[in-house]
């Protein structure tokens, strides 16, 4: 299929090729929701935890006699219905991961990209090249915004090791992220307004989530 290409060199507007496996592909948004799940499932430590009565450390002697005193009868410290006792259904540590085969990434993957793509979220750029500096990515987003005549709001910066230093250049942007083409997921598409892509991404992108 066609795509719009966005040339820094002379600012000017060009159509290019793009695989229709990865941006024509009809969109599945069930799958795109697992993935997503998926995702925020994955970055859960797990590692909260509480004492059950058998951690807690306390004397286990009575804490007053059994009658006598008009008041309840109590035994060990370590109750859950004291201060400081044990806690009764706490968290435990566990593991919250989700498995997905590689199948369906793929597909969500795609799903989302076709989506941002129809939606005229998704930007693809030639001649980037940031040697490291926060201010060399913002002249970029404004000549983006310039050429195209959009607004990009929140924007992922998708990138290759050919363009250079752009993950530490967009580090201080707090409208911006800037990830490398293969670890590129459906929970940062989603989580963007815009998606900008160099021309050199795009073309390691369809190699990178072949089908062998």
């Amino acid at each position: 299929m066609k795509g719009t290409l966005l040339n820094l060199g002379d600012n000017s507007i060009e159509s290019i090729d793009l695989p229709d496996k990865i941006f024509a592909f009809e969109p599945k948004k069930y799958t795109i929701y697992l993935a997503a799940r998926r995702h925020l499932a994955n970055m859960r430590r797990g590692t909260a935890d509480t004492k059950e009565r058998g951690e807690v450390s306390y004397s286990t002697q009575k804490l007053r006699p059994q009658k006598g005193t008009g008041r309840s009868r109590q035994g060990s410290r370590s109750s859950i219905i004291w201060k400081g006792g044990a806690v009764a259904f706490g968290p435990r540590p566990r593991d919250f991961q989700l498995k997905m085969n590689k199948k369906e990434i793929r597909q969500a993957i795609f799903s989302a990209l076709s989506l941002k793509l129809r939606d005229e979220e998704l930007f693809i750029v030639d001649g980037i090249k940031i040697e490291g500096k926060t201010k060399e990515v913002k002249q970029l987003l404004d000549k983006i915004k310039t050429i195209s005549n959009k607004e990009l709001g929140s924007v992922l910066f998708v990138y290759s090791e050919e363009n250079g230093n752009v993950e530490v250049a967009a580090r201080n942007i707090n409208y911006c992220k800037a990830i490398e083409y293969k670890y590129l997921n459906v929970y940062d598409l989603l989580s963007y307004s815009s998606v900008v892509f160099s021309r050199e991404a795009v073309a390691l992108l369809e190699g990178w989530w072949s089908h062998d």
